[in-house]
């Protein structure tokens, strides 16, 4: 897939991937890498929520905040050198449909949050 597939996040304004980023739990558990700034530091801070998706909510979700997410525009700080991560997000790796039936079903998506939590796993 190419890196720098445009999406319909430009066109409408979306934040919907990164406000708050959303992991599958078992990803984290598993060990998954999480990416980091040129100096190294983190670029996803943990949030101490889980969210649950509201039809399978066996679904576990962690949440980050994104240090390069400005609030204020619901725009990514570092668009052109975001990570893979943020540029193959789900409204892109969808299979069937077009830019905006992928979007629709993606954003979708309604989440129960449960927080605070002591144990992220």
């Amino acid at each position: 897939m190419e890196n720098n597939k445009h999406g319909p996040c430009v066109d409408k304004n979306c934040s919907w991937c990164c406000n708050p980023v959303k992991i599958p739990n078992r990803e984290i558990i598993n060990g998954k890498e999480l990416p980091a700034k040129l100096d190294g530091s983190d670029l996803w801070v943990r949030r101490k929520e889980i969210l649950l998706n509201e039809v399978s909510p066996e679904e576990k979700i962690a949440t980050f905040d994104c240090v390069n997410f400005d609030k204020n525009t619901g725009r990514c700080l570092d668009y052109e050198g975001r990570p893979n991560e943020c540029r193959n997000t789900s409204c892109l790796n969808l299979d069937k449909g077009t830019d905006e039936e992928k979007f629709n079903k993606v954003t979708g998506i309604k989440f129960i949050k449960i927080s605070p939590i002591n144990n992220f796993k």
